[in-house]
């Protein structure tokens, strides 16, 4: 009997051991998950090992931020590795932004260049550094595919875990010839074999990295659409600045008609003048209008939704690099996290097909037990070996769906790469287009309808024409300023999407 009560004794403190161990590791993997955004900063957690680490995310977001002129102010990991087996935890805090390098393309912004709009208050004017450095602090997208990283994380942890051990407590021959039978402790251990746990692995690393990919075309989006929106609000001020000094010559127009009534001049003249102050209050408040909403979207994406409204600092001119068509695809083919995650997901696939090959090898279960036999007052030891006999399945139809996923993951691949050609004509027309007419608008229209209003004004204060082609030369200008405004919000914002891989709509 002391024998049995010794064995149960160490079954009891095993299993309360392997408990407590699987507690304390549920608090390291909860405390290891945790991403935290305080005061503009953000908070991760995460350790990987050297030799499964993924930096494809962190060089396609390098080149890009290199290529496009802008570099981060401090290194952002989001990926919040964990691959070991013990995990650890570390955490890292770091404030992000982006400063604009030397021969930036694309982005100018020049220190002190504010729009000349009037501000509703004294507030200093948001850049578009400041406001991208809020966006990836506050938008929750962000801390929504890190939390699908961590989970990939720990999906590969888990698939590469040996399986527990098994204690138990046996008991036979209750009665038997009126004895009390045989009592005993048993232990077992089941075997993986065919390297299936690092097969596992394998496959669950790819899912990490396809993750990593999502995570860094979101980040690209939230950065996409924060400069989009900047360059509306930016070019929505501009409008309205147009529309006041429109709004104020037209008032001024009104009074000047007045006068020239009271000397014989057609009631015409007064009547076209207040019809044009008119249309000048109306576009006044359908820019206003315009620029709030801008503004709205761009607080959204911030993930700030009630965040006042503020002046934009920055410039607006046609003068952007020249964008080829066949370099702008080059870099849209080696740099976009779309079709990085996607190969990362033929990758997967091959490796869950080598995972089905090898399913039919059967696992070996081994158990041993010490026993006790009252009856003859004897110890004994017992040892059984099991395994399943694969004459029915051996997983014929998991290795057919691993076979298909491949072909499926590798053209999805080419249907990727296509799509993105697609999407790319469209914004590069939309491009091209703009930047001609933003050119012509700068070069020629602007200068021609600025000369015509000057000799009109001079031919009317000659007496040699009437006021109203005074008033008809100035619609024309600032209808010119209007359209030159329209060609740049166009412009610039086919510019942002090319620059950020035609990665956008980050909140979708």
């Amino acid at each position: 009997m002391k024998y049995v009560a010794a064995t149960i004794a160490l079954a009891a403190i095993f299993v309360a051991g392997c408990a407590q161990s699987r507690l304390a590791g549920r608090t390291t993997s909860v405390d290891t998950a945790n991403a935290v955004v305080r005061h503009g900063e953000v908070t991760v957690s995460g350790t990987s090992e050297d030799d499964v680490r993924v930096d494809k995310s962190i060089e396609t977001e390098t080149a890009r931020t290199e290529h496009s002129g802008w570099r981060p102010t401090a290194d952002l990991d989001l990926s919040g590795h964990s691959r070991a087996s013990d995990r650890r935890d570390g955490s890292s805090v770091v404030a992000v932004g982006f400063e604009q390098t030397a021969g930036a393309v694309g982005f100018e912004q020049t220190a002190g260049a504010v729009s000349k709009a009037e501000r509703s208050d004294h507030s200093p004017a948001a850049t578009l550094a400041s406001l991208e450095e809020l966006a990836l602090a506050s938008n929750p997208t962000l801390l929504e595919l890190q939390a699908n990283v961590d989970a990939a994380n720990g999906r590969w942890l888990q698939v590469g875990l040996k399986p527990n051990p098994v204690a138990g407590i046996s008991a036979q021959e209750m009665g038997n010839d009126r004895s009390a039978g045989q009592y005993g402790a048993i232990v077992g251990q089941e075997f993986v074999t065919a390297d299936k746990l690092e097969l596992n692995r394998n496959s669950a690393a790819w899912r990490v990295k396809q993750a990593e990919q999502e995570l860094a075309a979101q980040r690209q989006r939230v950065l996409t659409d924060v400069r989009r929106s900047f360059y509306a609000v930016l070019v929505a001020q501009e409008r309205l600045v147009v529309a006041n000094e429109l709004r104020e010559i037209a008032q001024q127009s009104v009074e000047k008609a007045r006068e020239l009534i009271k000397f014989q001049e057609p009631a015409t003249v007064l009547t076209q003048a207040e019809i044009e102050a008119e249309l000048a209050e109306v576009l006044v408040d359908n820019f206003q209008t315009q620029r709030e909403a801008h503004w709205r979207r761009l607080a959204a994406v911030m993930g700030q939704p009630d965040f006042p409204l503020q002046t934009v600092a920055g410039q607006l001119s046609a003068d952007v690099p020249k964008v080829v068509w066949e370099q702008a695809l080059d870099r849209l083919r080696r740099e976009s996290p779309e079709i990085a995650a996607a190969a990362t997901v033929v990758e997967q696939s091959r490796w869950a097909l080598q995972r089905a090959d090898v399913e039919f090898v059967p696992n070996v279960t081994v158990q041993a037990g010490i026993n006790y036999d009252y009856s003859t007052d004897d110890p004994f030891a017992t040892l059984q070996l099991s395994m399943p006999l694969p004459t029915n399945d051996w997983n014929q139809g998991g290795i057919a769906e691993a076979q298909a996923n491949v072909i499926a993951a590798q053209q999805s691949v080419q249907r990727i790469e296509l799509n993105l050609q697609q999407r790319l004509a469209a914004v590069y027309q939309q491009y091209e287009q703009a930047r001609k007419q933003a050119a012509r608008y700068e070069t020629t229209i602007l200068q021609k309808a600025r000369r015509n209003l000057d000799l009109n004004r001079q031919s009317y204060d000659s007496g040699q024409s009437s006021y109203l082609a005074v008033l008809t030369a100035q619609r024309s200008y600032s209808q010119a300023r209007l359209a030159w405004l329209n060609a740049l919000d166009q412009l610039w914002s086919a510019t942002v999407q090319m620059d950020g891989l035609l990665l956008s709509d980050s909140l979708e």
